[in-house]
């Protein structure tokens, strides 16, 4: 993106851009010259994504203001040698699907995560962020956090963070860029003749297409590429939409930033600071208007205030870059990402780092070593009784008690239907003699398997239909393939400690069940089905579905109290024939189920169409 406080310099600094730019090796880029995958992304949105390469965590591309996949081509490539990569196009531009209005950062977050997990591509994340992408990594991290792993911000916006001053000219900036753009826009809607924008002499006339988008051609793209982006700029009405949106509700993005402000933690970012501010790729002439070096000095130091997101965090300054530096010093974003990469691994056990012990093994999160209060107080149970909940249900979450646990693994998500296909067609697992309740009869339906439990379900679907028996037999499958006892069911001391991921609330989210069906599924909003897991925000600890979609087994036999429950968190198990405990809610149950405290129990033989089940792991 061209930062809008240099709009006064746009039209005229682009125009001499080809003679001066320094043309680098035309890349093997035919990548981006078609659609690459096509993923709904929520809200009737598609969007193309281009993955390469193997290996986690993920590197995700976040293009600027009026740039899409292609802007990421001198370095995806290079990147994906090493791990998995993923540049995508916004809702609108490039290959992808126009999506809702007003396009704000937090919709394009939304939407790039939904879009991911709909791909099958589970975080960690790096992400990366270019220009106005900086503000959409920003608020991607601020909304799935625990499936972040790191941050590389590259020559990107940082208005939120500079004076008031400079956000009143950055907006004076951004109006002119709009009213340009609509124009270029309208020409394209009717039909008629782009208009030209200045040149200097000399130079051949070029149309508003070209100039706003990257300054077509590009030098470090292919003749083909080229030609491709340059037809999409100069016929796709969509795109121009997407992008005046976009600029149009940067303001209310710099609010959302300003009230939402972020923390890493420890996880690694790299701050990349050009000390060139040209337009472009074109050179900057060296300032001596000492409102300008003021100007620029402020950009350099609002970036910098980004050191504060994380306790691992470095500017580096590429003194030779605009603030393309993916182009013109694209070694120095390859080796930024790297080095995030790098740290990330070295924290694969770490306290809310996820791994995989086997192809076929589930994905896990370590949960830290902590001490929590377990059950309900009273005043929780008397809204759940005020919100539909018998007081005979929720009776047994008492008496409150301190448990101290040991550090473990837990599934980062239900065990899915693929997963635990893999298991039946390595062990021949029958899926026993029927599932689930007839009406009001509560009997087995013979018919219905965890392969057809009656509604439709995708391979990321929790597996359903599978007794507690059902779910010891997986776990052993498991332990087989790694010739160790470690994988297990949780206690149930463990799953509400991981439930609760340090809060103290109803909910994870908190005591408001006003965000219920932003957080969950459960009756009011599941369309009586299972949703694919994740599809939901994890909590605090990096787990989805924790309330809501389906009942999870645990290893527990059932009591009526937790008078005499153990204190280190293991399970209770005073014999084999007793009932056992399930948590979570359910796609089927009303809202105060999801309380982090809410119990049920059930024969372990017992299947059922909303059951379901996470694995945990004992750590070394």
């Amino acid at each position: 993106m061209v930062r809008p406080e240099r709009a006064v310099l746009f039209l005229a600094a682009l125009a001499a851009w080809a003679l001066q730019h320094r043309a680098a090796a035309a890349p093997a880029d035919a990548l981006y010259t078609r659609p690459g995958q096509i993923v709904p992304a929520g809200d009737g949105a598609r969007l193309n994504l281009y993955c390469t390469g193997n290996g986690s965590p993920t590197v995700v591309f976040e293009s600027g203001w009026e740039d899409w996949a292609p802007a990421w081509a001198t370095v995806q490539p290079r990147i994906a040698q090493w791990t998995r990569a993923c540049s995508y196009d916004r809702a609108g531009a490039g290959f992808s699907d126009p999506g809702p209005m007003p396009r704000t950062s937090v919709r394009i977050a939304d939407e790039l995560h939904t879009a991911l997990h709909n791909a099958g591509i589970a975080g960690p994340y790096i992400l990366v962020g270019n220009a106005f992408g900086g503000d959409c990594v920003r608020t991607f991290a601020e909304r799935y956090l625990p499936e972040v792993a790191g941050l590389v911000m590259v020559e990107a916006d940082a208005q939120d963070l500079e004076p008031e001053q400079m956000r009143e000219e950055d907006h004076r900036g951004e109006a002119k860029i709009i009213q340009r753009l609509r124009e270029c826009r309208d020409a394209i809607a009717l039909g008629k003749p782009l208009p030209p924008l200045p040149s200097r002499p000399g130079q051949p006339p070029r149309n508003c297409a070209q100039q706003f988008f990257r300054g077509l051609p590009e030098p470090a793209w292919s003749a083909e590429l080229n030609a491709k982006l340059l037809q999409i700029a100069q016929t796709k009405v969509a795109m121009y939409d997407a992008y005046l949106s976009e600029m149009e509700q940067m303001p209310w993005d710099e609010d959302y930033l300003m009230k939402h402000r972020l923390s890493l933690g420890s996880r690694p970012v790299r701050v990349l600071t050009t000390g060139n501010h040209g337009v472009g790729h074109l050179p900057a002439v060296p300032e001596t208007d000492p409102k300008r070096l003021d100007y620029q000095h402020q950009i350099a130091q609002a970036q910098a205030r980004w050191l504060d997101l994380s306790s691992n965090a470095r500017q580096i300054f590429t003194r030779h870059s605009s603030e393309y530096v993916q182009f013109d010093e694209p070694d120095a974003v390859v080796d930024a990402v790297r080095e995030v990469h790098e740290q990330s691994r070295k924290s694969d056990r770490a306290p809310g780092a996820g791994f995989r012990d086997c192809p076929d093994c589930p994905e896990m999160v370590v949960i830290p070593a902590g001490r929590f209060t377990r059950g309900s107080p009273m005043e929780e149970k008397a809204w759940a009784v005020s919100h539909g909940a018998l007081m005979i249900a929720v009776a047994d979450e008492a008496p409150q008690h301190a448990v101290s646990l040991r550090p473990f693994a837990l599934g980062k998500y239900d065990v899915t239907r693929a997963e635990y296909a893999a298991f039946v067609r390595a062990t021949g697992r029958s899926a026993g003699d029927g599932c689930g309740h007839d009406g009001a009869k509560w009997e087995k339906r013979p018919s219905v398997s965890w392969q057809a439990p009656g509604f439709d379900q995708t391979d990321r679907d929790p597996v359903v239909c599978v007794d507690w028996q059902d779910a010891q037999a997986y776990v052993a499958w498991l332990n087989g393939q790694l010739h160790e006892s470690a994988y297990r069911l949780p206690s149930e001391a463990e799953w509400e400690y991981a439930a609760r991921a340090g809060t103290t609330t109803r909910f994870f989210w908190g005591d408001d069940d006003a965000d219920t069906d932003r957080n969950a599924w459960f009756k009011g909003n599941s369309g009586g089905r299972t949703h694919p897991v994740g599809s939901k925000p994890a909590n605090a600890f990096g787990l989805y579905d924790m309330a809501g979609n389906v009942w999870q087994w645990t290893q527990d036999c059932y009591a009526e109290t937790y008078a005499s429950a153990p204190s280190d968190g293991s399970a209770a198990e005073p014999g084999n024939s007793c009932m056992r405990v399930d948590r979570g809610g359910s796609w089927f149950y009303p809202p105060w189920t999801l309380r982090s405290a809410t119990r049920e129990r059930n024969p372990a033989a017992y299947r059922d169409i909303m059951m379901g089940f996470r694995v945990a792991r004992t750590l070394p």
